[in-house]
């Protein structure tokens, strides 16, 4: 009853943290079956989330490390969650002996045909790297696959989770259900040798997993890579015409990732003058307050119309902010205590802003009741989080549609820079078209 409950709060909660969402390869995802589903973790509890919110079949059971469960509170809620405990070797005075007990309780769920979801990299680290696999998802699985006598059916599903910026409100991701591996093919293989057998199925998972989600095998490129999509994003997007918008983004990312390791193996000199350019290029257009793309030539200007409405609604948009800048401004600074964990930011932002709207809400109705009654006072509640929401929308459908306003009014140093920033990124695109044509001509065996 608590998972259907918060269920929709969940999807709601995803619905407003997240600018866009996309889920690709739901499809392939077997009904009725017991099912594993193995992803990447880069961003603590909003993996978790997503999974939980959007994985198909029903809700899957997740394993938490203990140390989650030393709160009685915590414990409360993760077991009516179904999350089952597991003992790591890197938590301070965890007991491996007792993941016995986790092994007996999650192959009871898979071949009572539940779902588990796991994490195999084992810890959760921002970045574009995807670590090697631990083996316990396979073992779990074939363990399970074992006791039911090769009947249960059970698939592992790799899932990879894609963030525009993992860090950040407002940002896009993109969940791919990749194709289910038959945990029975590995069965005979593990008979023989159980390492053996777990390893195997482990590998094969981890190569599954790589296509689904963004890999850089150097991680020192991680900077320039970033850059590298801020301003030549747009630009590999035009490759890939049929897929769905932020899936074409990930398909470029990937692109660009394996273009720049190329060139990092051949001309190291080359992409490092290039990742120096974009850096000055991204950092000169943050001290002038404008996003990457604000100097594209694809932008268009909005017309008449869209100026007409940005100034008639800008009172709703104004009596939103008034009434939502403080709890919206609340998680940014709880994520200061995170400065090093940048995994943990936007699982900060949502729990804290999960905690603070609310209350915020109930303060502000409280002194509304103490001076209107309750009338005015549950009529002003409703328009609060309505005026927050519309605060959005009129930001990213309204504000940010003028990322050039300033031409018209800023002075003339400032309209110089803008021309020069513009004349830079020309040139970096002509740069960066003529590396893409000598690279879709090299062969695919020189580009692996």
């Amino acid at each position: 009853m608590l998972l259907y409950l918060l269920y929709p709060i969940v999807r709601f909660a995803l619905w407003v943290f997240f600018r866009r969402l996309e889920v690709k390869g739901r499809e392939q995802v077997p009904a009725n079956r017991p099912l594993v589903l193995v992803a990447n973790h880069p961003n603590v509890m909003l993996d978790v989330l997503l999974l939980a919110a959007f994985a198909p079949g029903p809700f899957p059971r997740f394993l938490g490390k203990t140390t989650l469960f030393k709160n009685a509170l915590y414990t409360f809620f993760l077991r009516r969650l179904g999350a089952i405990p597991v003992a790591r070797t890197q938590d301070p005075g965890s007991q491996l002996g007792r993941n016995q007990n986790m092994l007996r309780e999650a192959c009871w769920t898979l071949v009572e045909g539940g779902s588990l979801a796991l994490f195999p990299e084992g810890l959760s680290r921002s970045g574009l790297q995807l670590r090697p696999f631990k083996p316990g998802a396979a073992r779990i699985a074939l363990r399970a696959e074992d006791e039911a006598g090769g009947k249960a059916g059970i698939c592992i599903v790799p899932v990879g989770l894609t963030y525009s910026a993992p860090g950040m409100f407002r940002s896009e991701v993109v969940i791919q259900f990749g194709a289910p591996v038959e945990v029975g093919g590995f069965l005979e293989a593990y008979c023989a040798n159980h390492n053996q057998g777990a390893q195997q199925l482990t590998s094969l998972l981890y190569q599954r997993l790589l296509p689904l989600t963004l890999h850089l095998e150097n991680p020192d490129l991680e900077g320039a890579i970033r850059d590298l999509v801020a301003v030549y994003g747009e630009e590999i997007l035009q490759e890939f015409p049929d897929s769905a918008e932020l899936h074409r983004r990930l398909l470029a990312g990937q692109e660009l990732i394996r273009a720049a390791q190329y060139f990092d193996r051949t001309h190291p000199e080359l992409v490092q003058l290039l990742a120096t350019r974009l850096r000055h290029h991204l950092d000169q257009l943050r001290r002038l307050d404008l996003e990457p793309q604000a100097l594209s030539p694809r932008k268009t200007a909005p017309g008449g119309w869209h100026l007409f409405l940005t100034l008639l609604l800008s009172p709703l948009a104004l009596y939103g902010l008034l009434n939502n800048a403080l709890p919206y401004i609340i998680p940014r600074l709880w994520t200061r205590a995170y400065a090093r964990e940048p995994e943990m930011w936007a699982t900060v932002k949502l729990a804290v802003g999960a905690a603070a709207f609310p209350v915020y809400y109930a303060l502000r109705m409280g002194a509304a009741f103490w001076f209107w009654g309750w009338t005015l006072a549950l009529e002003y509640g409703f328009t609060l989080p309505l005026s927050g929401l519309f605060a959005l929308y009129y930001k990213e459908h309204f504000l940010e549609r003028w990322p050039l306003w300033q031409k018209g009014v800023a002075p003339r140093r400032r309209r110089y820079l803008l021309h020069e920033l513009a004349r830079e990124r020309a040139l970096l695109i002509a740069e960066l078209d003529q590396l893409k044509s000598h690279y879709l001509t090299l062969p695919p065996e020189e580009v692996a």
